[in-house]
C-alpha cells in the first residue's frame, strides 16, 4: 500500500503539462575575445536573482489529507523568478515546446522541461561590445538535482560551483565539440528553488537547423566533454556514452522541422566559420608576462619541487576518455579548470613529472598555477596543480 501512495505521490507532484585540443584552444582564444570586448555582458555567464519564491500546493488522496510541497516551478514559473517577462509570455504561447523528459546519471537528475525560440522574446537580450543586438535567440529550460533527494546547495552558499555542469545546445551532424553555446553566443541564467537548480540556456536561434535534429545535453565538467557522449560523423547523430563516469544527460528537441531553413543555415555557418578562422588579436606584451616566462623557461620536471609546490587539492586520477586523452577538474578559491591534457603521454616513463601547461591572473607569479601530470606505476595518470614557492615571488632579473 506504502509503494501504491508512493508511486500516486510522485506522478501528481511531477509537472505534467504545465509542466581535439587545438580547436579547443581555438575556441576558448574566441570566447576570450568576445568576453574582453563585453567586459560584463559575458558571452557565457551566470545571473543569479536576489530571492528565490516557494510554491506549494495541497493533494488529497484517498479520505486523508496530505500536505506537499509542489516541488518544481513551471518553465513560466522559472522565467518569471529572473524578472523575465517578455520570456514569461512567450513561454505562455502556442510557440512553447514542453518536454518534461527526465533523464539520470552520475547520481543526479536532469529534466529538460521545454524550450521557446524567437525574435525579441527576452527582456534582457545579449549585446556585443559595439552595442549590436542579438535579437533571435532560443530559450531552453532544465533542472539539475541529486538523484538521492538531497537539495542542491543554494546560489549564497559555499558548496555553491563546487560541482559545474556544462549545458548546451547541439546541431545533428555539426561537431558538437566547435558547434555549442561557448562559440554560438551563448549564456545561460541559474538559481535554485527548493533543492532544484534551475538553468535557463539562452544562444543563436538554431531552428534553422530543425531538418538535422536539435539535442539538449548536459556533461559533468565546465566545458563540452568529447568522453561524455558518442557523435557519429557518418550519420551525424550524437549518443550517450553509457560507461562515462559522472553526468551526460542528452535530450531531442523536439522542434518542428517545417522551421527548417537550408539557405539561412547554410549562411550562418559561412559567418561562423569566417568568425572562427579570424586571426586573434595582437596581445600587449606586460612586465608581467616577461616575469612568468623568465620563471616558465628555468623550470623543468627535474627541478620543479625546488621551485614550486603542488596544490593538494587539487591532485586527482585523471579520467581517460574514449581517445585516450587524460581529463581532469578542480575548483578553487579564485580559479576552476576543466580539461584534457595536451601532452602525448606515451613513452614517458613511471613516476615521472609533465609540465603540461599553465595560466596566470594579473597578479603574475602570485597567480602563476601549473599543470603538472605525473604517470604512474599502475598506468594511471595524476593530475595536480603546482604554485611558485613563497621564496620565489620577488621580481626576476635579466
Amino acid at each position: 500500500m506504502k509503494d501504491e501512495i508512493d508511486s500516486l505521490l510522485e506522478q501528481a507532484l511531477s509537472p505534467m503539462e504545465l509542466p581535439e585540443q587545438e580547436l579547443n584552444n581555438q575556441i576558448l582564444r574566441k570566447i576570450k575575445e568576445r568576453q574582453d570586448m563585453k567586459q560584463e555582458q559575458m558571452c557565457y555567464k551566470r545571473k543569479i536573482p536576489a530571492a528565490v519564491l516557494v510554491a506549494a500546493c495541497m493533494i488529497i488522496l484517498c479520505s486523508s489529507t496530505v500536505l506537499a510541497v509542489y516541488k518544481y516551478l513551471s518553465p513560466a514559473e522559472v522565467v518569471t523568478e529572473i524578472n523575465d517577462n517578455a520570456l514569461q509570455k512567450a513561454f505562455l504561447s502556442e510557440d512553447a515546446i514542453l518536454v518534461n523528459e527526465t533523464q539520470e546519471s552520475g547520481g543526479y537528475k536532469v529534466t529538460l522541461m521545454g524550450s521557446v525560440a524567437g525574435k525579441n522574446i527576452s527582456d534582457f537580450l545579449l549585446k556585443t561590445g559595439s552595442g549590436e543586438v542579438h535579437e533571435d535567440r532560443i530559450y531552453t529550460i532544465i533542472t539539475i538535482e541529486r538523484a538521492d533527494g538531497t537539495p542542491m546547495p543554494d546560489t549564497n552558499s559555499d558548496e555553491y560551483g563546487e560541482v559545474c555542469f556544462f549545458a548546451s545546445h547541439y546541431i545533428g551532424g555539426l561537431n558538437p565539440s566547435l558547434h555549442n553555446m561557448m562559440s554560438m553566443n551563448g549564456s545561460y541564467t541559474e538559481f535554485v528553488n527548493n533543492g532544484v537548480q534551475y538553468r535557463v540556456l539562452d544562444m543563436d536561434n538554431i531552428e534553422m537547423f530543425a531538418d538535422r535534429g536539435i539535442y539538449v545535453g548536459v556533461n559533468s565538467g565546465s566545458f563540452y566533454d568529447m568522453g561524455a557522449y558518442i557523435y557519429d560523423e557518418g550519420t551525424g547523430e550524437m549518443h550517450r556514452n553509457e560507461s562515462y563516469v559522472g553526468v551526460n544527460a542528452l535530450f531531442h528537441l523536439p522542434v518542428d522541422k517545417s522551421k527548417a531553413d537550408p539557405q539561412a543555415a547554410a549562411t550562418y555557418l559561412k559567418d561562423f566559420e569566417e568568425s572562427m578562422n579570424e586571426p586573434d588579436e595582437p596581445i600587449a606584451h606586460t612586465d608581467l608576462d616577461s616575469q612568468v616566462e623568465k620563471f616558465m623557461e628555468m623550470l623543468t620536471p627535474e627541478n620543479l619541487d625546488e621551485y614550486a609546490e603542488p596544490i593538494e587539492e587539487t591532485r586527482q586520477v585523471c579520467t581517460i576518455d574514449e581517445n585516450g586523452k587524460p581529463h581532469y577538474s578542480y575548483k578553487l578559491e579564485n580559479s576552476a579548470g576543466d580539461g584534457v591534457a595536451l601532452t602525448d603521454l606515451s613513452g614517458i616513463q613511471p613516476g615521472s613529472k609533465v609540465i603540461d601547461g599553465w595560466n596566470y591572473s594579473d597578479d603574475g607569479l602570485e597567480g602563476l598555477e601549473i599543470n603538472v601530470l605525473i604517470v604512474n606505476e599502475d598506468g594511471t595518470i595524476t593530475f595536480v596543480l603546482y604554485q611558485p614557492r613563497k621564496d620565489q615571488l620577488v621580481p626576476l632579473t635579466n
